[in-house]
């Protein structure tokens, strides 16, 4: 048992289920295509299914990530458990990086306002420190 791996297994997938159900809720389902801009692959309904689309790949990455530490710290062993968790660390660490750094970018108040970006980095690190 590896108690920082099954934390942030954990926490990722709670968020990839508040990422999936919330985010379809209130934001994707608000998207209007009237308000959408076209772009080359076709008019502002295919600009919001590209936006569906790419939003539930990302949910499925959340969750894929956290199944993976979750698994390292329960079930897997030795180097395959560190493996995989060290796979799934760097992917935690990406997904990290891109809320806080583009987020952050586009507006710092957003950070302290959306909880994405803490649970994302808190995941990151409980995952390192469990696969170090």
């Amino acid at each position: 048992m590896n108690v920082p791996l099954i934390v942030a297994g954990s926490l990722a997938i709670l968020g990839a289920a508040v990422h999936g159900v919330a985010g379809e809720v209130l934001v994707v389902r608000k998207l209007s295509p009237a308000m959408l801009p076209p772009t080359r692959f076709g008019g502002p309904k295919m600009t919001r299914t590209m936006i569906h689309v790419t939003w539930h790949i990302t949910t499925i990455a959340f969750l894929t990530v956290g199944a993976a530490l979750l698994l390292s710290g329960t079930v897997l062993h030795g180097d395959t458990a560190r493996g995989i968790a060290l796979v799934a660390a760097g992917a935690s660490t990406g997904f990290a990086a891109i809320a806080v750094g583009v987020g952050g970018a586009y507006s710092p108040r957003a950070l302290s306002r959306h909880l994405g970006p803490a649970v994302l980095t808190a995941t990151a690190a409980l995952a390192w420190w469990g696969t170090l």
